[in-house]
């Protein structure tokens, strides 16, 4: 089957997550490192529902202050949470040239703040026609379950589907439930693999 349905992951690809600046602001209000703050956020009792969306945002703030021990007020938070989130205008053009070519769909691990502010600061996203975002739909990459949910609510086989992430575990996680998937390195690359598959 030709492929037509084209998905993104958004944070590494679309945009860029720079986790540094939550990391950095955190560590100065707990004296925390910055790495201890990032494993805390991964094992603690706050991100990873978030990402599921199984706790809204007042829960995150909370849970998040008591897993770093952070003193910070809500709004303040937010910000910093949301200020990862940073545009890719690289890429801006080869979305462009894409659209209209291919079924559009944006596959991601994201929560609703990170959400929001990428439709802010990348317009491009905008674009897209189709979204799987693990807060709407309750699974996280890479588990193969959220690509069978990718699936399902595209109306997609996976012979039809192209995917790119910059993390190999989740595209190899792509890859196992028969998604044409490799990792993104850069937008020359993705460029080169669409072109050999057909789309461009």
């Amino acid at each position: 089957m030709k492929i037509d349905t084209l998905i993104f992951d958004q944070g590494g690809v679309l945009v860029w997550t720079r986790w540094e600046n939550v990391t950095n602001v955190w560590h100065e209000l707990t004296g925390l490192a910055p790495k201890a703050i990032s494993n805390r956020m991964v094992a603690g009792g706050a991100y990873p529902p978030f990402m599921r969306g199984e706790i809204d945002r007042s829960e995150f703030y909370s849970n998040m202050s008591v897993d770093l021990g952070l003193e910070q007020d809500p709004a303040a938070f937010f910000e910093t949470w949301s200020s990862a989130i940073e545009p890719n205008p690289a890429i801006d053009p080869l979305i462009a040239k894409l659209k209209g070519r291919a079924r559009l769909a944006i596959g991601s691990n994201t929560d609703e703040l990170h959400q929001a502010r990428g439709l802010e600061v990348q317009p491009t996203i905008g674009l897209f026609e189709d979204f799987v975002l693990s807060f709407e739909i309750g699974e996280l990459k890479p588990d193969s379950e959220f690509f069978d949910h990718c699936l399902n609510q595209l109306g997609a086989q996976p012979d039809q589907c192209f995917f790119t992430d910059d993390r190999q575990d989740n595209v190899d996680s792509a890859k196992s439930v028969g998604i044409h998937a490799v990792r993104f390195e850069s937008v020359p690359q993705i460029e080169s693999e669409l072109v050999a598959i057909g789309i461009l």
